[in-house]
Protein backbone atom coordinates (compact mmCIF):
# COMPACT_ATOMS: atom_id res chain seq x y z
CA UNK A 1 0.00 0.00 0.00
CA UNK A 2 1.47 3.31 -1.06
CA UNK A 3 1.44 6.05 1.58
CA UNK A 4 0.41 9.57 0.67
CA UNK A 5 3.06 11.72 2.31
CA UNK A 6 1.98 15.13 3.54
CA UNK A 7 5.28 17.00 3.85
CA UNK A 8 5.63 20.77 3.72
CA UNK A 9 8.22 23.49 4.20
CA UNK A 10 5.69 25.45 6.33
CA UNK A 11 3.13 24.67 9.04
CA UNK A 12 0.34 26.34 7.05
CA UNK A 13 0.65 23.66 4.32
CA UNK A 14 1.20 26.15 1.50
CA UNK A 15 4.66 24.97 0.33
CA UNK A 16 4.63 21.19 -0.34
CA UNK A 17 7.87 19.22 -0.49
CA UNK A 18 8.01 17.18 -3.68
CA UNK A 19 11.73 16.49 -4.16
CA UNK A 20 12.30 13.57 -1.78
CA UNK A 21 13.10 9.92 -2.32
CA UNK A 22 11.05 7.04 -0.91
CA UNK A 23 12.91 3.98 0.43
CA UNK A 24 11.90 0.33 0.08
CA UNK A 25 9.83 0.52 3.30
CA UNK A 26 7.78 3.47 1.99
CA UNK A 27 9.45 6.11 4.17
CA UNK A 28 10.11 9.53 2.64
CA UNK A 29 13.80 10.44 3.04
CA UNK A 30 14.30 14.04 4.25
CA UNK A 31 17.85 15.41 4.19
CA UNK A 32 19.14 18.64 5.69
CA UNK A 33 16.39 21.17 6.15
CA UNK A 34 13.28 22.02 8.14
CA UNK A 35 10.09 20.10 7.37
CA UNK A 36 6.51 19.83 8.66
CA UNK A 37 4.98 16.35 8.41
CA UNK A 38 1.24 15.66 8.64
CA UNK A 39 -1.26 12.82 8.33
CA UNK A 40 -0.05 9.26 8.12
CA UNK A 41 3.28 10.22 6.57
CA UNK A 42 6.27 8.02 7.31
CA UNK A 43 9.60 9.84 7.26
CA UNK A 44 13.29 9.14 7.79
CA UNK A 45 15.16 12.31 8.83
CA UNK A 46 18.93 12.33 8.27
CA UNK A 47 21.83 14.77 8.07
CA UNK A 48 20.91 17.51 10.58
CA UNK A 49 17.25 17.63 9.57
CA UNK A 50 14.56 19.32 11.69
CA UNK A 51 11.11 17.72 11.56
CA UNK A 52 7.84 18.89 13.12
CA UNK A 53 5.56 15.83 13.19
CA UNK A 54 1.75 16.10 13.49
CA UNK A 55 -1.36 13.93 13.18
CA UNK A 56 -0.16 10.32 13.58
CA UNK A 57 3.03 10.77 11.53
CA UNK A 58 5.93 8.34 11.91
CA UNK A 59 9.48 9.75 12.01
CA UNK A 60 12.80 7.91 12.23
CA UNK A 61 15.58 10.40 13.03
CA UNK A 62 19.35 9.93 12.92
CA UNK A 63 22.58 11.86 12.32
CA UNK A 64 21.96 14.82 14.70
CA UNK A 65 18.39 15.37 13.48
CA UNK A 66 15.82 17.13 15.67
CA UNK A 67 12.17 16.07 15.90
CA UNK A 68 9.24 17.81 17.57
CA UNK A 69 6.36 15.30 17.72
CA UNK A 70 2.72 16.21 18.36
CA UNK A 71 -0.71 14.58 18.18
CA UNK A 72 -0.04 10.84 18.59
CA UNK A 73 3.14 10.83 16.51
CA UNK A 74 5.74 8.04 16.67
CA UNK A 75 9.47 8.82 16.72
CA UNK A 76 12.51 6.56 16.62
CA UNK A 77 15.63 8.60 17.49
CA UNK A 78 19.16 7.40 16.80
CA UNK A 79 22.72 8.77 16.77
CA UNK A 80 22.58 11.95 18.90
CA UNK A 81 19.12 13.01 17.72
CA UNK A 82 16.92 15.26 19.89
CA UNK A 83 13.20 14.66 20.35
CA UNK A 84 10.43 16.72 21.99
CA UNK A 85 7.28 14.60 22.29
CA UNK A 86 3.84 15.94 23.20
CA UNK A 87 0.28 14.60 23.44
CA UNK A 88 0.42 10.81 23.50
CA UNK A 89 3.56 10.54 21.33
CA UNK A 90 5.69 7.38 21.35
CA UNK A 91 9.49 7.72 21.37
CA UNK A 92 12.28 5.15 21.07
CA UNK A 93 15.66 6.73 21.91
CA UNK A 94 19.01 5.08 21.17
CA UNK A 95 22.64 5.90 21.87
CA UNK A 96 23.19 9.57 22.73
CA UNK A 97 19.65 10.81 22.06
CA UNK A 98 18.01 13.54 24.17
CA UNK A 99 14.26 13.16 24.80
CA UNK A 100 11.79 15.57 26.43
CA UNK A 101 8.43 13.79 26.79
CA UNK A 102 5.22 15.49 27.94
CA UNK A 103 1.64 14.54 28.82
CA UNK A 104 0.82 10.88 28.09
CA UNK A 105 3.98 10.00 26.13
CA UNK A 106 5.71 6.61 26.25
CA UNK A 107 9.50 6.44 26.00
CA UNK A 108 11.97 3.59 25.62
CA UNK A 109 15.48 4.98 26.24
CA UNK A 110 18.65 3.03 25.41
CA UNK A 111 22.39 3.62 25.53
CA UNK A 112 23.47 6.99 26.93
CA UNK A 113 20.17 8.81 26.38
CA UNK A 114 19.07 11.71 28.58
CA UNK A 115 15.33 11.92 29.28
CA UNK A 116 13.24 14.73 30.81
CA UNK A 117 9.75 13.52 31.72
CA UNK A 118 6.55 15.33 32.64
CA UNK A 119 2.97 14.18 33.05
CA UNK A 120 1.73 10.59 33.02
CA UNK A 121 4.63 9.02 31.19
CA UNK A 122 5.42 5.31 30.97
CA UNK A 123 9.22 5.07 30.73
CA UNK A 124 11.49 2.08 30.13
CA UNK A 125 15.22 2.74 30.66
CA UNK A 126 18.18 0.71 29.43
CA UNK A 127 21.97 1.18 29.48
CA UNK A 128 23.28 4.43 30.99
CA UNK A 129 20.09 6.44 30.55
CA UNK A 130 19.97 9.57 32.74
CA UNK A 131 16.57 10.70 34.02
CA UNK A 132 15.87 14.36 34.76
CA UNK A 133 12.85 15.22 36.98
CA UNK A 134 10.64 12.15 36.48
CA UNK A 135 7.58 13.96 37.98
CA UNK A 136 5.35 11.02 38.99
CA UNK A 137 6.23 9.04 35.87
CA UNK A 138 5.96 5.25 35.97
CA UNK A 139 9.56 4.12 35.48
CA UNK A 140 10.54 0.58 34.58
CA UNK A 141 14.28 0.47 35.14
CA UNK A 142 15.87 -2.18 32.93
CA UNK A 143 19.42 -0.97 33.47
CA UNK A 144 21.95 -3.56 34.64
CA UNK A 145 22.73 -2.93 38.31
CA UNK A 146 26.35 -3.32 39.47
CA UNK A 147 26.65 -5.27 42.72
CA UNK A 148 29.88 -3.63 43.99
Amino acid sequence: MKIKHEIYYDKEKTKPVTNYEVDADGYAILKTGKFYVFGRSEVRAIDNTIVFSYENSHVRARDNSKVMAYDKSFVGAYDKSEVWANEISWVYAFHNSTVKAYDNSKVWAYGNSTVWTYGNLSLHTFGNTMLMDPSNAKIIDRRVQNEN
